[in-house]
Parts: structure tokens; C-alpha cells; sequence
């Protein structure tokens, strides 16, 4: 899609979310919503959505984990709601968020070291920070507010954990852990309209 997106951050009641709004040249208006669920956990939208088609509210097909390994290592998992076809797993069908493909060519691993140097991704940038980062050394800019928003609401329930409290998302009542209410979807419309605000259940 064309043109510069509007991007802004908000707190959510499971954490932190990026709202991206942006006007296609074929009139349409799109809305991405990605969320961080506290402590570790994130669900993104289909980066592929190209916003010629009229959806609302288009739930992400994965829910994600980022679980630490030790001080320099991660592992990632994802849950993936796969569609049926005829009831069978949808042949060819692809997840929202999978990298692997002419868009993203960063999330290859085995790319030469001039590729990566000419059109840097995600890895390059995680990879630059070193394997353990130093934050007196940043440069935080804008559009970095999601992630110092994320920092404080981590540092917070931390601290709520060091009281003796529970952290955020922490549900003892089976009753209540049924349906999560969570805050990420695609959005694609015809303007003038308002930013989606209402949560979805997953």
C-alpha cells in the first residue's frame, strides 16, 4: 500500500497495542490493530491484508509467545487457527503473519551478508542491538512509544509480583477464563469512519 501510515500506542486491558490507520489509493481506509498481551504473548493481524477488500474486524490466525531461553536467547510458538475445507486443514492456506515470502525477504536466514546490508529486516535490527541490549544506548524515537509504554507496564507488574500481588492477565477464577477479550484485527472500509474500538473474544 502507498503513502505514510497514522501509528499510535495505547494501553489495553491485557497490555499494549499499535493502531495503524492508512488510506489506500483505491479510496479504502485500513486499520491494523496488533497487541502485546502481557508478559510475553502477541497477536498480529494478516500482514498481507492489502486492503482492497471490505472487512471489518478480521481476527489474527495465531497467537504468539516470546519465551525466554536465558539472558540471550528466545524461543518462539504459536497457536494457528487453521481453516477447514471440506473438513480437512485448507491446502495452501498460510498463516497471517508468515514472513517467508517476497514482502518480508529479511525473514530468511540464510541471505548473504550484502543482501542484508542493502535491505536490513527485523534481524538486522534485533542482531545491531547486541545479544544482550543496552538501553543507556538507544536512540528512541517516536515511534518507539510502544515499546517504552511496554517496558513500564512490565516494570509495574513486576513490582506487583514483588508486593505479593498477581500480575496482570493472571485469572484464578475458571469461571472467568473462558473467552479472553483481546484487541487485534484488520479493518478495511470506505472513509469517513471511526477507528474500530470494540475487543473481540478468542
Amino acid at each position: 500500500m502507498q503513502g505514510a501510515p497514522r501509528i499510535d500506542f495505547e494501553k489495553t486491558a491485557l497490555g499494549v497495542r499499535y493502531n495503524l490507520i492508512k488510506d489506500p489509493p483505491n479510496g479504502n481506509r485500513f486499520e491494523r490493530h496488533a497487541e502485546c498481551i502481557v508478559p510475553n504473548a502477541f497477536i498480529i493481524p494478516d500482514i498481507r491484508e492489502t486492503g482492497a477488500t471490505p472487512r471489518r474486524m478480521e481476527l489474527g490466525s495465531e497467537l504468539s509467545w516470546a519465551v525466554p531461553v536465558d539472558n540471550e536467547h528466545v524461543t518462539g510458538l504459536s497457536i494457528v487457527a487453521w481453516p477447514l475445507e471440506d473438513g480437512a486443514p485448507k491446502k495452501d492456506w498460510r498463516p497471517g503473519t508468515d514472513t517467508v515470502q517476497d514482502i518480508r525477504p529479511g525473514s530468511i536466514l540464510a541471505r548473504k551478508y550484502e543482501d542484508r546490508q542493502r535491505k536490513p529486516d527485523d534481524l538486522e535490527a534485533q542482531e545491531g542491538q547486541r545479544p544482550i541490549a543496552v538501553h543507556a544506548l538507544e536512540n528512541l524515537g517516536t515511534t518507539d512509544t510502544g515499546i517504552t509504554m511496554l517496558r513500564h507496564l512490565l516494570r509495574e507488574q513486576i513490582k506487583r509480583v514483588e508486593d505479593g500481588l498477581d500480575p496482570m492477565n493472571v485469572m484464578r477464577d475458571a469461571r472467568a477464563n473462558q473467552k479472553i477479550l483481546t484487541n487485534a484485527w484488520n479493518t478495511t472500509c470506505r472513509p469517513p469512519r471511526h477507528p474500530c474500538t470494540k475487543a473481540n473474544e478468542v
